[in-house]
């Protein structure tokens, strides 16, 4: 089994507003392709950012019950 780099965003269907929030148009109206991987690669750099502090997080913590 492979190990996921990240948790997942939603465990349902996203709920996502009726326009695209990178061109402004309806959703519905054609192929949002280019605006979905510009969506990822911004995901993907906040979740970077984001597992990076809970990483950070993890170090800084004292064990509690450390043998």
């Amino acid at each position: 089994m492979s190990q996921q780099t990240r948790p997942r965003l939603a465990s349902h269907s996203l709920d996502l507003p009726n326009h695209c929030d990178i061109c402004n148009k309806a959703r519905s109206t054609r192929k949002h392709q280019r605006c979905s991987q510009i969506r990822q690669q911004r995901k993907s750099i906040e979740w970077e950012a984001y597992m990076a502090n809970v990483e950070a997080k993890k170090t800084l913590q004292d064990r509690r019950y450390a043998r």
